[in-house]
């Protein structure tokens, strides 16, 4: 009898716990259970990890910066004109849709400044923008709106009219960057320069350096064209036009109209500031160049007469490409064609 008694009141109290188990948050909470899901997290997104994981579907909007909490209308602790070639660099957490870079400027809303953006330093620009900041100290958009497919970004002042002030921080780590050779190398600016990136769609993870990633090549690259025509002086190497970027060229025209002497032109490519050819039209007849002569095609050849060249060879660089001619003797008309191939 007395063994039927205790085995009844274990039954009793194990009755009771389930039940405080079970109702016990009813009676003493006074919280509202959270919903499964929010408008971040759809019923449909389980958090199992892997390549269904909550990076990799939903889209993250995201902002870099190096502004120490600067909002606007704040005056800067140090702000002047800024210098040409002056920088900041992000070396990660880059990739995506690239909105806006953001300075914090201030203007007269006439003078204009102008920045340029790639992915690191000591490449020719990827993009270009200028704007008209307006006469508040703000953070003021230059607006891009493209994919950005690279883990690093590379933001420098390339010129910037008299009443434009760039504001700067004076704490360390100084982290700004400046060049005087314009952008060939970079050297350190105990500065930090007040910058941001504002991105849509922001990619988690790394990328390579090169290769294809969903079809996409990096780098991503397309392709441009530029032509130029110059009265050339007397005697002076003269720019015909220069491509500033990084990629490389592979079909440049050469064209000088008859004139005194103008078979004596002397056409010359540069690659980075590097002499990576040069020839007058009367050297390459006298050398057995040809309209047949592969990667250097002379087309059309006379004493002060009209000529032409063609060159297919493949020009690399990594900041720009210019072509100069140069005529010793007389005034002449100089055209130059070129279809370079440039990362974007």
């Amino acid at each position: 009898m007395r063994n039927m008694k205790l085995i009844l009141a274990g039954i009793i109290i194990a009755g009771l716990a389930i039940s405080i188990l079970l109702l016990g948050p009813l009676f003493f909470s006074g919280v509202e259970e959270e919903t499964v899901s929010t408008n971040d997290h759809p019923d449909w997104w389980k958090n199992i990890g892997g390549q269904n994981s909550q990076d990799s579907i939903l889209e993250r909007r995201s902002l870099v910066w190096n502004n120490n909490e600067i909002e606007d209308g704040t005056v800067p602790a140090l702000f002047v004109n800024p210098v040409n070639y002056t920088g900041k660099f992000f070396t990660r957490g880059c990739r995506g849709m690239l909105e806006q870079i953001q300075l914090y400027l201030i203007g007269d809303g006439v003078d204009e400044i102008t920045i340029r953006y790639s992915p690191h330093p000591c490449l020719g620009p990827v993009g270009e923008i200028t704007i008209v900041p307006a006469a508040a100290w703000a953070w003021q958009a230059f607006v891009i709106e493209e994919m950005w497919n690279y883990d690093s970004l590379f933001i420098w002042v390339h010129a910037a009219e008299a009443n434009v002030d760039l504001g700067y921080d004076l704490e360390e780590p100084y982290d700004a960057h400046q060049s005087g050779d314009a952008g060939a190398t970079w050297g350190d600016l105990n500065l930090r320069q007040f910058t941001r990136a504002v991105y849509t769609g922001e990619t988690p993870g790394d990328v390579p350096v090169s290769g294809i990633i969903n079809n996409i090549p990096i780098p991503s690259i397309s392709s441009a064209y530029k032509t130029h025509t110059v009265q050339l002086p007397l005697g002076v190497e003269t720019d015909v036009f220069l491509i500033e970027g990084a990629g490389y060229n592979d079909l440049i025209l050469l064209y000088v109209q008859a004139a005194v002497d103008s078979d004596q032109t002397y056409f010359r490519v540069y690659c980075d500031d590097v002499r990576s050819w040069g020839f007058t039209f009367r050297n390459l007849n006298t050398y057995g160049f040809t309209a047949a002569t592969p990667s250097i095609s002379l087309n059309q050849y006379g004493l002060g007469a009209a000529c032409f060249a063609t060159l297919t060879h493949k020009f690399e660089f990594r900041r720009s490409l210019r072509i100069t001619a140069w005529n010793p003797t007389g005034a002449v008309l100089a055209t130059a064609w070129a279809y370079p191939t440039l990362m974007r």
